[in-house]
């Protein structure tokens, strides 16, 4: 009788500990949502401070494709993201959805998002709409998760001028690549 005592008891034990793990997976996923959340509203606010919070400091490899490759998070902020987003004519809206992240460690993730992003450039009288999917590295810094690494893989995009009455089609293509 008292063998048995103990295998339950060790059975119970097994099962908390995998609980546990469980919880602590499924919780490093919500903290990855929220700081992905965190950047794209970040973004759309044209918040320079919020944006590269998001990042590791450090080395942080950004591979927007045509846009631009960045060795950091300050390389990224400074040198695309204020020149290109940070401006009164510059209407964005980033949305990411279907979300595939994996949990390497406690310290490292991976995530897959589907970009979905239109811009309203009022100066230039454009509307462009892309989708992309970022495909994303994450490291635990302090114990807050912040973006490592992100590749941009560009899929669609519509790119139209507006004049006042009017709406041309200036480019509707599978890639902005080749």
């Amino acid at each position: 009788m008292n063998n048995t005592k103990k295998d339950i008891h060790m059975d119970v034990e097994q099962r908390l500990q995998a609980l546990e793990t469980e919880l602590g997976r499924l919780s490093a996923m919500e903290e990855i949502r929220q700081l992905k959340a965190r950047y794209l509203n970040a973004c759309d606010r044209q918040d320079p401070g919020a944006v590269r919070d998001c990042f590791a400091e450090g080395e942080v490899i950004i591979d927007m494709s045509y846009f631009g490759h960045c060795a950091n998070r300050d390389e990224f902020v400074d040198g695309i993201f204020i020149p290109r987003g940070c401006h009164d004519y510059v209407l964005d809206m980033h949305h990411c959805a279907n979300p595939e992240i994996a949990i390497v460690d406690a310290e490292r993730a991976t995530g897959v998002w589907s970009l979905n992003y239109r811009n309203i450039n009022t100066n230039d009288q454009t509307v462009t709409m892309i989708s992309a999917l970022y495909h994303d590295e994450y490291r635990r810094v302090d114990g807050l998760w912040k973006i490592a690494r992100s590749r941009t893989e560009y899929r669609t995009a519509l790119h139209l001028l507006y004049e006042p009455g009017s709406l041309q089609l200036q480019t509707a293509a599978r890639t902005l690549m080749g």
